[in-house]
C-alpha cells in the first residue's frame, strides 16, 4: 500500500468536519454518499442479502492500478452475487475517466478493460471519510467487504481478498473472531503511536533504559513481534552498547525465529552490515546466516550473499569468494544480480591485490 494523497485543503472560513464515527470489522457499514458514477448503476445503498466490495484507489497509485485485473477476475468469478465499487477520491470525475480512456503500459489494455466493475468518484471524501479513515486505514488500495446483512466483515489488501470473500460469500465466515482481530490490531496501531513518542523523548534524553522497558511493557500486552524483537536489539547494541546483553537477546530471537530463513538473514546483514565493527558478533552472525541458508538448500542469493560478506569480514577471503560464486548462480533479479556480481568482482579485485 501506499499513503493516501493529502486531503484537498479546506477554506479557512469553512468548519472542519466532524471526525466520522469510528468503524471496526462487525460495525454496520456506513452509507454510500458518491455524486458520480463513472462506470455501472449506481448504488443507493447495501441491499439485505448482497454481498459488496468498496475498495478505495486513485489513478496516480501503482498498487491500485496493479489491483484491478484482479478484481475483474473476481467480480466475474462471482457475478451477481458480488459488487464490487471502486471509488477514487479524485479531485475532478474527469481525472477518472481520463485515466479509463488511457491504455495501460503494463499489458497494453485500456485501463476501462482492466476495471470490469463499478467505478464511482468522491471528490469531497465523504465516502472515504467514513470508511477510510473512520477505520483509521491509511494507505491504497484499501477493500472493505459488506456482508449480507450490510455489516463490515474484512479490511484488508484487494490482492488478498480472494479467501475471506469465498467464506463471506459462502456464509462460513468467521465474523467474530474477524472483529476482536481487527480491535487488537487496532488497540496496537494505537499503542505504537504512543511508543514513537517514547522513542523520540528516550533519543533525545539518551534514556535508553526507559525505551526498552517501553519496548517490555508492549510485547507483554501485545505479544512479541520480530519487529519489535529487533528494536530491542538495536537499543541493547547502537543505544546501551550492551555488547553482551544485546547479543543474548539475539541469541534468544533467533531461536524464535529459527526456521523463518528471511528473518534470520535480516538480522545477520544487520550485524554485518550497520553495525559498528567493535559492536559485531561475527561468530554470531555466521551461525545464523549459515542456518538461513541451510533452509533455502544454499539457493537464495541474498541469503547467500550475506553469508560470504560474513565470511569476507573474518578474513576467510577464499571461503567468501566461494559463497559470493554461488550467490550469483542463484540470482534471478536483474537489479540485484548487478550488485552482487559487482560485490564478487569487489572481492576478487582485493584478494588480488594482496596476493600482489
Amino acid at each position: 500500500m501506499i499513503p493516501l494523497e493529502k486531503p484537498v485543503q479546506v477554506e479557512e472560513a469553512d468548519e472542519k468536519p466532524a471526525p466520522p464515527t469510528p468503524l471496526f470489522i462487525g460495525d454496520k457499514a456506513p452509507a454510500i454518499s458518491v455524486d458520480h458514477w463513472i462506470k455501472g448503476d449506481a448504488i443507493e445503498g447495501f441491499e439485505y442479502g448482497q454481498v459488496y466490495v468498496m475498495e478505495f484507489w486513485a489513478t496516480w497509485c501503482g498498487p491500485c492500478v496493479s489491483s484491478m485485473p484482479h478484481l475483474s477476475s473476481v467480480q466475474e468469478e462471482y457475478g451477481d452475487k458480488v459488487k464490487i465499487i471502486g471509488v477514487s477520491s479524485e479531485k475532478s470525475p474527469e481525472v477518472v475517466t481520463t485515466f479509463l480512456a488511457k491504455t495501460n503500459k503494463r499489458d497494453d489494455k485500456l485501463n476501462n478493460d482492466r476495471m470490469r466493475y463499478t467505478v464511482a468518484v468522491d471528490p469531497d471524501r465523504s465516502t472515504s471519510r467514513v470508511f477510510m479513515e473512520a477505520s483509521s486505514q491509511r494507505g491504497i488500495p484499501t477493500a472493505f467487504i459488506v456482508n449480507q446483512k450490510g455489516q463490515v466483515a474484512w479490511i484488508g489488501h484487494p490482492m488478498y481478498i480472494d479467501e475471506p470473500l469465498k467464506e463471506i460469500v459462502e456464509g462460513t465466515w468467521d465474523l467474530a473472531a474477524a472483529a476482536k482481530a481487527f480491535r487488537i490490531e487496532a488497540e496496537q496501531e494505537l499503542a505504537l503511536e504512543a511508543m514513537n513518542d517514547i522513542w523520540l523523548e528516550a533519543k533525545k534524553n539518551q534514556d535508553w533504559d526507559m525505551w526498552i522497558a517501553a519496548i517490555d511493557a508492549f510485547t507483554a500486552e501485545y505479544g512479541e513481534n520480530d519487529s519489535m524483537a529487533k528494536t530491542k536489539f538495536d537499543a541493547l547494541l547502537t543505544g546501551k552498547k550492551d555488547k553482551k546483553a544485546a547479543y543474548a537477546w539475539a541469541r534468544r530471537m533467533a531461536k524464535r525465529m529459527w526456521d523463518n530463513s528471511q528473518a534470520l538473514n535480516a538480522l545477520a546483514w544487520g550485524i554485518v552490515d550497520e553495525t559498528p565493527d567493535e559492536l559485531r558478533d561475527l561468530d554470531f552472525a555466521l551461525r545464523i546466516a549459515k542456518r538461513a541458508s541451510d533452509l533455502t538448500d544454499n539457493k537464495d542469493a541474498m541469503i547467500l550473499d550475506t553469508l560470504a560478506r560474513c565470511y569476507w569480514d573474518m578474513g576467510k577471503k577464499y571461503k567468501a569468494i566461494a559463497w559470493q560464486e554461488k550467490a550469483v548462480a542463484n540470482v534471478e533479479d536483474d537489479e540485484m544480480d548487478a550488485s552482487i556480481i559487482a560485490t564478487l568482482n569487489e572481492y576478487k579485485a582485493t584478494l588480488a591485490n594482496v596476493d600482489e
